[in-house]
């Protein structure tokens, strides 16, 4: 896997909260060799998998910020992303590998929300053993802002469909323009809020 990456330290500060308070900054770049390490693990991994479904029950969280302002310079308010995790975060908070989804996509890395239900889309790689090991790292996925599947009831984001919190409407063409850097630092505050300011990896899907 690519070296641990360091968070990075945050300019200023915006009001926010989870089951703890934190923040919204803008991180540095990754460098290019960190990307193209991540990007050949993941490679790697996917014809790695195992053939079988890891039988775990996951439970969707929710990340919540009082208050997060864009790249753009705009406010969103009550902004919430959905989260899983699998494997457990270890006491130096250092064995963290985060999964980032494709723009359709979600945060259902894996295991199941009910016995019966859909696996997650790299279940036969995360898991016990497999080579994302839970028993090893803790993984860690999370929907989007602005995600497209904002009407499936596994799937909490914040977005043009979301209700306004002044109007209690749909924000609609109102909603600030977001870019793929305000998706970076909704996730690095959804780390931050649980100690973590480094990585052990990241992996796109």
């Amino acid at each position: 896997m690519q070296d641990s990456t360091q968070l990075s330290t945050p300019p200023s500060a915006h009001h926010s909260h989870s089951s703890c308070h934190h923040s919204s900054h803008h991180p540095s770049p990754v460098p290019l060799q960190a990307l193209a390490a991540g990007l050949c693990l993941g490679a790697a991994l996917l014809m790695a998998g195992a053939a079988y479904a890891w039988d775990g029950v996951v439970e969707k969280q929710v990340f919540e910020m009082e208050e997060y302002t864009t790249r753009g310079g705009e406010t969103i308010a009550d902004l919430a992303v959905g989260w899983e995790a699998y494997g457990t975060l270890n006491e130096a908070r250092d064995n963290a590998i985060l999964i980032t989804h494709f723009f359709s996509g979600t945060s259902h890395a894996a295991g199941r929300y009910e016995e019966e239900g859909p696996a997650g889309y790299w279940d036969s790689i995360i898991g016990p053993g497999k080579p994302l090991d839970t028993d090893e790292y803790y993984i860690i996925a999370s929907d989007t802002l602005v995600n497209l599947n904002a009407h499936d009831p596994n799937v909490t984001t914040t977005g043009p469909a979301s209700p306004h919190p002044e109007t209690g409407e749909p924000w609609g063409l109102d909603f600030p323009v977001v870019t793929i850097g305000d998706f970076v630092d909704v996730q690095k505050a959804l780390l931050e809020s649980q100690g973590i300011e480094r990585l052990h990896a990241f992996l796109a899907e």
